[in-house]
């Protein structure tokens, strides 16, 4: 089914209740950090599986005469990932998957702050009344909601708040998660750094900053592809657009065509569960931006009190790199493609280390074959995972792979096309999501 098409300014994520909230900050006037920002509040209410307070955030912003943005026409990168706490210490030879071992310090209040500061026109508490309504007097669970907290029920069940809020029947009612957001600037002085489990001090939540970086780019297609630069992943999917063979002449519909993507990734494993959401105003300026708890409800942990569920994101480390202070890697990579110094495709996923591959598979669907975007995304998918194994969904060609044994695997894309008259934006299926626009 074709994407929608819009004039003047176009939001996607993956639950159609952010999308509206973006969608409203848009046409009251207010620009493409704010709604996402908004955006990212109300899925940390209503998507609390793939995100939330407790995570991660990185973003990629395009602005019009942005001096900071860094190398010229290119845009700005925020990284808002979290350290381990100071007096972290590895109990054994292995990292915890789940657990307050698992814990790094959540960097995503501070991401939307730093946002808001440098690109936003409206204060975050104005931005966050749709989540603290939604988080106070409850909203439907999705059907993605739904589905994965029946696979995760043994690790919420270990936590005693996490089941009282995950585990209930009804709608999905969290009156302290409110209180939260209503006293959101105080996250990283107040009673969620108070009160976070040991090994946690306020001191480790007090130390967190966003931090402004360069993207990375490469030149495929006419195109500048940028990247997030280490601790992201994101910088990956530029090697494999160089290493990439000519796809000229072939078809999404024939093995070769995706063999020589895959020909030109290195293989990546494990699983992750993020949102990825864009926006783009009638000004110009785009957002792109990822947060993750990284596993679906991250640790399990909730600080007691605050309806903060904590992400796991420590599990990403090797046991010799697991140290206080330190702070993992990361699979989160927004990304923007940009043509004649102008964002031309705003875009990104979920899916863990997948999120590079999907990248490709997106970006030589789109501009390689001529695919219209909603089609693109919409498109199955494959994904290389752990010992170089190959899985894809069905609807592709034989390509020598086992079937996909769970659609969020596949990722969850959207992405906002950028023409010279009008914006295609497109969500994921696979998600519960929606693209709008005016």
């Amino acid at each position: 089914m074709p994407a929608p098409v819009f004039p003047h300014a176009a939001v996607a994520s993956p639950h159609y209740l952010a999308s509206s909230a973006g969608l409203a900050v848009l046409t009251s006037g207010g620009n493409a950090a704010d709604a996402a920002v908004a955006m990212n509040l109300v899925l940390a209410v209503v998507y609390p599986h793939m995100c939330g307070l407790g995570g991660d955030l990185f973003a990629m912003v395009w602005a019009e005469g942005d001096a900071a943005a860094g190398p010229p026409a290119g845009p700005a990168g925020l990284n808002s990932s979290g350290r381990l706490p100071a007096a972290a210490r590895l109990q054994g030879d292995s990292v915890p998957r789940t657990g307050v071992g698992s814990v790094t310090v959540p960097g995503a209040v501070a991401g939307w702050l730093a946002l808001l500061e440098r690109y936003g026109s409206r204060p975050i508490g104005e931005l966050a009344r749709p989540a603290v309504r939604l988080a106070r007097e409850g909203c439907p669970r999705a059907p993605g909601l739904a589905r994965i907290t029946k696979l995760m029920v043994q690790l919420l069940a270990r936590d005693q708040e996490a089941s009282r809020v995950f585990l209930a029947d009804g709608p999905l009612v969290q009156p302290q998660l409110a209180d939260t957001i209503e006293r959101i600037e105080e996250f990283y002085t107040g009673p969620v750094a108070r009160n976070a489990p040991a090994p946690f001090t306020p001191e480790d939540f007090a130390a967190h900053r966003a931090e402004w970086v360069a993207p990375l780019s490469t030149t495929w297609r006419a195109l500048q592809v940028w990247e997030m630069p280490p601790n992201s992943r994101g910088h990956l999917a530029l090697e494999a657009l160089d290493r990439l063979e000519p796809l000229d002449g072939l078809s999404p519909d024939g093995a070769e065509f995706h063999q020589r993507l895959l020909r030109a990734l290195r293989p990546a494993a494990a699983d992750g569960d993020t949102i990825y959401l864009c926006a783009r105003d009638e000004g110009g300026m785009a957002v792109s931006l990822s947060q993750s708890l990284y596993q679906a409800f991250g640790s399990g942990v909730m600080v007691p009190g605050a309806g903060v569920l904590l992400q796991n994101r420590a599990a990403y480390f090797k046991p010799h790199e697991y140290r206080g202070g330190e702070r993992p890697v990361h699979t989160l990579a927004p990304a923007m493609a940009l043509a004649d110094g102008r964002p031309r495709l705003i875009f990104g996923t979920m899916g863990g280390d997948a999120q590079i591959q999907v990248h490709l598979q997106l970006l030589a669907r789109v501009f390689a074959a001529g695919q219209e975007l909603g089609e693109a995304v919409a498109a199955p998918r494959w994904r290389l995972g752990e010992g170089a194994q190959l899985l894809a969904e069905a609807g592709l060609p034989d390509i020598g792979a086992q079937p996909m044994p769970i659609a969020d695997w596949a990722g969850h894309a959207h992405a906002i096309l950028v023409e010279e008259d009008q914006l295609t934006a497109a969500f994921d299926p696979r998600s519960d999501g929606a693209a709008l626009g005016y």
